[in-house]
């Protein structure tokens, strides 16, 4: 049976799924009413009994005799009584324990069962506080992000109107020290509008997590905490029916038909019900957009018209690159405690017959202290990821963004940088990258992929290059579910084979060092990033040697050049890498301006392998099962989805990024 998730099934549904878990939780005291009830009617019970049995004792021992005998035998039986007495003795013995065995009962109902209910309610009850105060946290956080928006948009409308004041000013009165004001506005206003832009992002990152992670893990702790309420239950339920049937056979049928409905009360049942009766046409809320000021109208690009706008972005770059690289460190580690826990429950779920409740519920326990601190931290990295992406992918090209020289930073050997949504470490030190050392989308596929193997796709940049993702059109969500069911937007077809031709996929999660200079030879031609060679038939380039074209881009995203700085070597590189002006003897291949920042390297390298670290089973037909240490050949890379599509043992299929090294 497939793992249920409400939170991945109803998305937001806190406030009902809440509702719902606290009256299955007050349901308890019901139950224990029960039983407290049940405990006098047994004490009752077995005190009327004991007291009819010593009644008809009494009457038997008057009665011994003439029942036996007569009233006037000629030789008195003596202390012998008739066999019919015997069996009527025997029969009062057995009922006279039978209500001793109601008394017994009537304790264990009030001392054991009934307080377990109580016990379990009271525990539950807190648990239940916890996760809400984990939810509270996070709401508290994302409206806290959305009044940071209200504040930068006010703040930005003041800058605008104060800005419109001093130009009014300067055009009646031109003199210098209007002129002088006029541009202190004007910075000031452009600032405020950077900031503003910046808390956009923001919001909408923290939005996106909000929707797609915070809310989904705050109602599954919730599925989890009544699950764990039903399996409690199931146990108490169990020892009560097993003390009544201790009471003797004559009640063992149907003690044992509740035993077989106990037994059918799946933890999962009452989480299927409710998700059947509580679908809904669920509709993301809409992303923000920038809202031009009514006194300045202008478009949403950043504006660093000087060094005083550009230092601002520098000095917010350096205090992100920083808080991200220390979030970074910590969620790893956490990420890595909450796998091995969810590993565990996936264990326990398995087989829900044998599912160990108390093994469970400490399971759940353990998740629960681990992900509140995990979800703080990765909500502060995602706010620093968000503000340095801002930055690097807005700021106009040429621009220097090294933040080495920014005052009050300390020089760095390693920096965070952003390519297409993704995000790397490189050294400060060094033209050349080595082997892909960052993570996916900045660690917010990490709880879809541990808790409910979903894979959420970074913002794509819009034709213009824009990564901000101010609109709709400029990104879009892939989300695949656990069943392998896209929630909104599909992402894209496996393929069978590596395509035609030289192609290559690219993938947020490969990374590169980028060089803010460019340098030009004799002939006109750029290497205007560093590209360190992946194949034989590539080469290696940096900004500064001389390259000479000897095969135009086809159309490939690859130019064939000639390295004159590295003895002549003649290979590929990525087109958008460099700049050829030189003519060849075919037409000269046109292409629109180069993107900001470099693309990153190809995702898929011929016959490049990956080995499982963790088993995971197929949930849909596109996927492929892998267990721990399966080594697997790459076809296609991840694409940002949190995918890749492998090849193992002649099955081709789907497997989670995150699961393989």
């Amino acid at each position: 049976m497939a793992t249920l998730s409400i939170g991945n099934e109803l998305k937001d549904s806190f406030g009902e799924t809440s509702k719902w878990v606290q009256y299955n939780l007050k349901w308890l005291l019901e139950v224990e009413a029960f039983y407290k009830e049940r405990s006098k009617l047994e004490k009752e019970y077995s005190d009327k009994l004991q007291a009819l049995t010593a009644d008809y004792f009494n009457k038997k021992s008057v009665a011994s005799v003439s029942l036996g005998v007569g009233e006037k035998p000629t030789v008195t039986p003596g202390s012998i009584e008739a066999a019919s007495v015997v069996a009527w003795n025997e029969i009062l013995t057995q009922t006279e324990l039978i209500a001793r065995d109601h008394g017994k009962l009537a304790m264990d109902f009030d001392k054991t069962i009934s307080a377990q209910v109580n016990g379990l309610y009271t525990k539950l009850d807190m648990t239940m506080a916890q996760i809400t105060g984990f939810f509270n946290d996070m709401d508290k956080k994302k409206n806290g992000a959305y009044s940071d928006l209200e504040k930068g948009k006010k703040h930005y409308d003041d800058a605008c109107q104060n800005m419109e004041l001093a130009r009014s000013k300067s055009t009646k009165s031109p003199n210098e020290r209007n002129k002088k004001k006029l541009a202190e506005k004007e910075i000031a206003m452009n600032v405020a509008k950077n900031n503003y832009l910046i808390t956009i992002s923001q919001a909408n990152r923290i939005k996106d997590k909000y929707y797609f992670q915070d809310i989904p893990e705050a109602v599954d702790l919730l599925q989890d905490l009544n699950e764990c309420r039903t399996m409690f239950l199931n146990d108490i339920w169990k020892q009560a029916s097993q003390v009544e049937t201790t009471m003797g056979a004559n009640l063992q049928k149907r003690l044992s038909t509740s035993d077989e409905v106990v037994n059918q009360n799946k933890p999962s049942l009452g989480t299927a019900m409710f998700i059947k009766h509580n679908v809904k046409n669920w509709k993301e809320p809409s992303d923000f957009v920038f809202k031009p000021s009514p006194i300045w109208h202008d478009d949403e690009g950043f504006i660093v018209s000087g060094s005083v706008e550009l230092n601002d972005l520098k000095i917010k770059l350096a205090e992100s690159q920083s808080t991200y690289n220390k979030m970074q460190d910590m969620t790893q580690v956490e990420l890595g405690k909450l796998s091995s826990y969810n590993k565990i429950k996936q264990q326990l779920k398995s087989n829900e017959d044998s599912m160990d409740s108390k093994q469970f519920y400490s399971n759940l326990k353990n998740y629960l202290s681990v992900v509140s601190g995990f979800t703080s931290h990765e909500t502060i990295k995602l706010l620093s990821e968000v503000r340095i992406e801002a930055i690097q992918n807005n700021v106009p090209e040429g621009m220097d963004l090294n933040v080495d020289d920014v005052k009050g930073t300390k020089s760095r050997k390693h920096r965070t940088s952003f390519f297409g949504g993704g995000i790397t470490t490189s050294s400060s030190n060094s033209n050349s990258h080595g082997k892909n050392e960052g993570s996916s989308g900045g660690g917010l596929l990490s709880k879809f992929t541990v808790k409910n193997l979903l894979a959420i796709d970074s913002r794509k940049p819009n034709d213009s290059g824009n990564h901000l993702g101010l609109f709709k059109n400029s990104g879009s969500h892939s989300i695949k579910s656990s069943h392998g069911t896209p929630d909104y937007e599909e992402s894209p077809s496996p393929v069978e084979s590596p395509p035609v031709g030289r192609s290559r996929a690219s993938t947020s999660a490969t990374s590169h060092t980028v060089s803010s200079h460019t340098s030009t030879s004799n002939n006109g031609n750029k290497v205007l990033f560093a590209y360190e060679k992946q194949d034989d038939d590539e080469i290696t380039v940096h900004p500064g040697d001389i390259i000479e074209l000897v095969e135009k881009d086809s159309g490939s995203g690859w130019t064939s050049v000639k390295n004159v700085s590295q003895g002549g070597t003649i290979g590929l590189v990525p087109t958008t890498y460099v700049k050829i002006v030189e003519s060849s003897s075919a037409a000269p291949h046109s292409r629109g301006p180069a993107p900001s920042v470099p693309p990153p390297r190809r995702a898929t390298l011929l016959q490049r392998t990956i080995t499982a670290q963790y088993a995971y089973e197929a949930q849909g037909e596109d996927e492929m099962s892998i267990s721990a240490g399966d080594v697997i050949t790459v076809i296609r890379g991840d694409d940002g989805s949190g995918w890749t599509f492998g090849e193992l043992d002649g099955t081709k299929g789907l497997v989670p990024t995150s699961y393989c090294k």
